[in-house]
């Protein structure tokens, strides 16, 4: 027994101790801690498969919205075509709209006048009646309507 070195009898020594250290040691309380840490786990990914099933459903929706952006985005640029086809029409009848004024303006001052020269040559008339008349009894007679 004398060839016994000195370092064996050290880790001898440090594993009885840590043997002896281990079973010290209330298994509860380690049993208790795993049971919490296994309860943090499954919490841990009940709240992943939560937050997937969310990312998922968002993920749709986006999709969903990107889809409804890109067809309004097309109805808007088809609007726009439709806008300016209407703008030019529009432009063009305010134009046609100046021009039928215009010739309105322009038939209703030659009706203006046509009335004032009908006036002065019935009033011409008269008097060529009135001054020539011979007798106060005498009848026109209009050209249609004479029998001759």
């Amino acid at each position: 027994m004398r060839n016994i070195k000195p370092t064996f009898v050290a880790v001898f020594m440090l594993g009885a101790f840590g043997v002896w250290g281990c079973g010290q040691q209330k298994t509860g309380a380690i049993s208790a801690k795993i049971t919490e840490l296994e309860t943090r786990h499954a919490k841990l990914e009940e709240e992943y498969r939560t937050v997937q099933a969310n990312y998922e459903q968002t993920r749709k929706k986006l999709n969903q919205i990107e889809n409804q952006r890109t067809m309004l985005e097309s109805e808007k640029s088809d609007l726009n075509g439709q806008l300016d086809k209407v703008s030019t029409e529009r432009e063009t009848l305010r134009k046609q709209v100046a021009q039928r004024t215009q010739e309105r303006d322009a038939a209703q001052a030659n009706l203006t006048q046509f009335s004032k020269d009908l006036q002065a040559l019935v009033g011409r008339v008269e008097s060529a009646v009135n001054g020539n008349s011979p007798s106060p009894n005498a009848t026109v007679i209009p050209a249609s309507r004479r029998t001759e």
